[in-house]
């Protein structure tokens, strides 16, 4: 799951493949739910006529399901000439009826993601609570049941501990960069709504989570046309 959420973060395609609509819809939404606190910006189809198979060697990256009707076909999806071609560029297939997932072949991918490190220890452990839970649940197995009853308090607790390792970690994948974001207005005092980004290398994070406004030691206002100026050498620190 952490690898085919770490595929999307670098933009590569994913497929989703069963047997029920409910539950391939489900399934792709939830990646694009536990991609928070990012963003899927690209094409996402929860739902696509396996006649449109082509489309998974669309060049744009995307996150869809398709539906078929029985296992067997699940396999021969996998096996399209497609899907064969698109898996070399990128695509990565998540089959809920067989319950496996065939990563990408792309060799510097593989690379990419098999050596980045994963929460191994944090993700085992949940995994060793949700496993007599998920035996002794209804809901956990049936859409129409989860509907009808929702999670008991235990089964909500659980997921909801899977979620929080799940972003922190990918929280966490932006290494030496610390993201903050606030109005335009707050930083500068101009009456404006625009919002903007800073990306601060980590040796200059304690300056900037401490004092919001520490970004003002790395560049200089400029009356004359109404701007701040960012100035690198303030900012990079000497090799």
């Amino acid at each position: 799951l952490i690898h085919v959420l770490k595929l999307l973060l670098i933009e590569r395609s994913v497929l989703v493949v069963g047997q029920s609509s409910d539950l391939v819809t489900a399934c792709a939404c939830a990646f694009l739910e536990l991609l928070k606190p990012y963003e899927w910006a690209s094409n996402f189809m929860p739902l696509l006529p396996t006649n449109m198979i082509g489309f998974v060697n669309s060049p744009v990256p995307f996150l869809i399901g398709m539906v078929v009707e029985s296992k067997q076909d699940t396999i021969d999806l996998e096996n399209d000439g497609h899907v064969i071609q698109a898996r070399a560029e990128g695509l990565t297939i998540v089959n809920l009826s067989t319950r496996t997932v065939r990563f990408t072949t792309e060799p510097e991918i593989v690379e990419t993601i098999e050596g980045c490190p994963t929460p191994i220890t944090q993700v085992t452990s949940i995994q060793k609570k949700f496993k007599p839970i998920f035996k002794k649940s209804t809901s956990l197995k049936s859409f129409p049941s989860f509907i009808a009853g929702g999670l008991s308090r235990t089964e909500l607790s659980t997921i909801d501990a899977i979620r929080r390792v799940i972003f922190e970690y990918l929280k966490g994948l932006a290494g030496d960069y610390f993201f903050m974001t606030m109005p335009r207005s707050i930083l500068l005092g101009l009456a404006c709504d625009v919002k903007v980004i800073f990306i601060v290398p980590s040796n200059h994070i304690g300056n900037i989570a401490k004092n919001p406004f520490g970004w003002k030691s790395y560049g200089k206002y400029n009356d004359a046309m109404d701007t701040f100026d960012f100035y690198p050498s303030l900012f990079v620190d000497s090799l």
